[in-house]
């Protein structure tokens, strides 16, 4: 390549981020600005005054204190779950193995919303679950009376977390050596003093870095606290500073609140940051190893694997489909049974007179398509170039790479405090908020979409650029006929992302929409509020269904992907 090809070349990419860390600093930092601001700042200036008041409270401290104590008993029940799974994947080989991993990765991608709407339904006093045990048993009352209580949080963080340390544990167990366990086995140790004194101590650092991400998830849960906590007794961090911003009227004690929550986030991914750069050292030592090859499944092995695999449809496949059952669910009159209907689609649609909530779900349907088309719209060219700059081989990239992965230190519930605050100072009518609601997605958005372009983007040869700008291409037409060709399936892949993300988002925009904007997850919520369960099951199917696309999309991008 020639020096002045070479030239350009450097300063086409140079300048290449900057409109996105432009966007960036706008879209991020200035609500964060205005949160902050609020919490130092009172009516006769800068005091600290605000920040002593809420923390020195007791039943602040009380908050607190159970904040970190629910996501302590979360992320210990999601390790009980997922280690039996990480278990079997990982030294095993039985049929039913893919379908388990299949079906681990249905969590990652439903809403926190879906997730309560899915327990209410399953797990309910008149749940599906309640209504077959009595079934079978001939009991005359529900025998589980898990909602609106402490275990059904713990139950509902460990549906929605255990298949992060289950993927993340067997991933890292698999590639393990066993020429450790077959020395301890030679020398007469036991199978469980051997996994007890050599394998669990080397699994460890999985164990603690898969952990140390589910508790961050917990500590900053939002919709499953408020819904199935059933009370101010079961309050958290998040739902305080959501009641203190738009029930209390108190912005500056929520934004002094905020301020404990992002320390904690971020002495949390500080902690996750270090582990996980002290296992990607110890996987690149193991990745000299052969890969272990997985022994039959004994037939104790297969009945736990059978056992596994049915608790697991059970546990995640249950509350999903009894959403979607419900959902076709209606009584002709109040004293009928529970029969076959589309009542509830024909109100979503306005085919027919629709009651309560349900008369909002079709204006609520039609803004979360439009907020979503914006958002991963717009988010895939911020976050393109990003992962351009980040690729290359320069000093700032570190820099621009955290950049990006920003928006993970701050709860979606703080990110729409701050926009929340903005709409608060500047009056803009009903526009404004539209605009502000696809910016907090946006920022919600950024960081997967990016983490699904950069490893995508990591893999094309620089060569290819070379070769390009040899044949007397500049930069731009290089990277729109080259780059964008060879990333097309990983921006949409993260365009899809976007959109569902966007979807699903609840927490943020719960936090910063006023009542004239409606969304599907909000107008679930208020329906969920007022018992209106078929309802909210019928929005929920439409949920299903975008985030159905989204699983088979990025499965058939792996595949598509490893087939290269």
């Amino acid at each position: 390549m020639r020096k002045a090809d070479e030239q350009q070349y450097k300063h086409f990419y140079r300048f290449m981020p900057l409109p996105s860390t432009m966007v960036m600093l706008l879209l991020f930092f200035v609500p964060l600005f205005f949160t902050l601001s609020s919490a130092f700042v009172t009516e006769q200036g800068f005091s600290l005054s605000r920040i002593l008041g809420v923390f020195l409270d007791p039943y602040t401290q009380r908050i607190m204190l159970f904040t970190l104590y629910q996501a302590f008993l979360s992320t210990l029940a999601s390790l009980l779950v997922a280690l039996p799974g990480a278990y079997l994947i990982a030294t095993y080989s039985f049929r039913g193995k893919r379908f388990i991993l299949a079906l681990s990765a249905i969590p990652f991608v439903i809403p926190s919303i879906l997730v309560v709407l899915g327990f209410v339904i399953f797990f309910g006093n008149n749940g599906f679950l309640n209504q077959l045990l009595m079934r079978l048993f001939g009991l005359p009352a529900p025998p589980l009376s898990i909602l609106y209580s402490f275990k059904a949080i713990i139950l509902a963080h460990t549906f929605y977390n255990f298949p992060i340390i289950m993927n993340l544990v067997s991933s890292y167990w698999e590639h393990m050596d066993s020429n450790c366990e077959a020395a301890s086995w030679t020398l007469g140790a036991t199978k469980s003093r051997t996994f007890l004194s050599v394998t669990l101590p080397r699994l460890l650092p999985a164990i603690i870095s898969a952990a140390s991400l589910v508790f961050l998830f917990c500590f900053n849960s939002f919709a499953i606290i408020m819904v199935l906590g059933g009370g101010p007794q079961f309050t958290t961090m998040e739902v305080e500073i959501y009641r203190q911003a738009r029930m209390l009227g108190n912005p500056g004690n929520a934004a002094a609140l905020s301020l404990f929550s992002i320390l904690v986030t971020v002495l949390l991914l500080a902690w996750y940051n270090n582990r996980e750069r002290h296992l990607a050292r110890s996987e690149a030592y193991q990745s000299k190893n052969r890969f272990v090859q997985k022994k039959p499944a004994t037939f104790l092995g297969r009945m736990l694997a059978v056992l596994y695999t049915l608790a697991s449809i059970l546990f995640i496949l249950g509350p999903i489909l009894s959403v979607v059952v419900r959902s076709f669910m209606a009584a002709p009159s109040r004293s009928s049974a529970q029969q076959f209907s589309l009542k509830w689609y024909r109100q979503l649609l306005s085919l027919e007179p629709a009651t309560g909530h349900m008369g909002s779900a079709l204006q609520a349907l039609t803004n979360s398509l439009f907020i979503a088309f914006l958002v991963a719209l717009c988010t895939v060219p911020l976050a393109l170039t990003l992962s351009v700059a980040i690729r290359r081989k320069s000093s700032r990239k570190k820099g621009l790479e955290m950049l990006g992965m920003l928006p993970m230190t701050v709860s979606s519930v703080i990110i729409g405090l701050g926009y929340y605050l903005i709409s608060s100072r500047i009056r803009g009518g009903t526009a404004l908020s539209y605009t502000l609601v696809v910016l907090a997605h946006m920022v919600i958005a950024i960081p997967f979409v990016l983490r699904t372009l950069l490893p995508e983007y990591r893999k094309i040869p620089l060569s290819y650029m070379h070769s390009s700008l040899t044949l007397g291409a500049g930069p731009w037409r290089t990277f729109v006929s080259i780059e964008v060709p060879l990333l097309r399936g990983a921006m949409l892949t993260g365009a899809i992302f976007a959109f569902a993300l966007s979807m699903g988002e609840f927490n943020a925009t719960l936090t910063l929409a006023n009542s004239s904007i409606v969304t599907l997850p909000i107008i679930m919520y208020r329906l969920i509020g007022s018992y209106n369960f078929q309802g909210a099951c019928a929005l929920g199917t439409i949920l299903i269904v975008v985030c159905a696309i989204v699983f088979s999309v990025s499965e058939l991008a792996k595949g598509g992907r490893n087939g290269r």
